[in-house]
């Protein structure tokens, strides 16, 4: 869990979920924060962000490290009922990549205090821009 510890703290986040055929782009504004629980074995990250007129919230459990695959578990859950499975690694350049069934992201770190993700969503059999966000503290 040591290789996560870039992003304990409380970021502000920014970004924007991409425009799709007549839906425009849509901002958001909020906080994310990673703390340690349980001796260090897991991560919480606790989303709260503005998207447009609607609140988010999301508690995200990280963790365990698998050291055959060097995989991250994570699962999360929203204030809108929805709950997900994904793995992370962290490639030889430092970068975070999370991938789930229907949705990946790419995790860059930008110095000590900044971090710039972009996602993409599954579309049929196909990866689409679905939002880009930035987080700094």
């Amino acid at each position: 869990m040591k290789g996560l510890a870039f992003l304990i703290g409380v970021w502000q986040t920014q970004g924007e979920v991409v425009a799709e055929h007549d839906n425009p782009a849509i901002k958001f504004r909020g906080t994310d924060s990673y703390e340690w629980i349980l001796n260090k074995n897991f991560i919480l990250h606790k989303v709260d962000v503005q998207v447009g007129d609607e609140k988010t919230e999301a508690y995200e459990m990280i963790g365990s490290f698998d050291p055959e695959t060097t995989k991250y578990k994570m699962r999360s859950f929203d204030n809108q009922g929805a709950f997900a499975e994904m793995e992370a690694h962290i490639d030889d350049k430092g970068v975070l990549h999370i991938v789930g069934a229907d949705m990946r992201s790419q995790l860059v770190r930008q110095g000590q205090n900044n971090l710039v993700a972009h996602w993409e969503r599954l579309s049929g059999e196909t990866w689409i821009p679905w939002m880009s966000l930035r987080l700094s503290r």
